[in-house]
């Protein structure tokens, strides 16, 4: 069963809900690599959530995760994670 995943940004949280239905096995991915601090890991599984957002805000908040975590390994992908951001003006 796919449950989806309530996202809020900002003072008007309660107003402006972000919700990316995501898979339940993502979820549990993206939660088993925060606990084991897999950052690497972290990179892929915000990029395919990122991938399989259903609007851009989603998308971008996916992204901007992978892109925090890219940074601070100095992973392979951070200048395409950066460039899909700047593209939507979200860098």
């Amino acid at each position: 069963m796919s449950r989806p995943i309530a996202i809020t940004i900002g003072w008007r949280a309660k107003s402006l809900p972000i919700v990316a239905e995501r898979d339940a096995a993502l979820d549990a991915l993206i939660l088993k690599a925060h606990a084991r601090d897999d950052r690497a890991a972290l990179v892929t599984l915000y990029t395919q959530a990122a991938d399989l957002a259903k609007d851009m805000d989603a998308e971008c908040f996916f992204l901007t995760y992978a892109h925090i975590f890219a940074l601070e390994l100095d992973h392979a992908s951070q200048a395409q994670l950066r460039a899909r951001l700047v593209a939507y003006g979200r860098e």
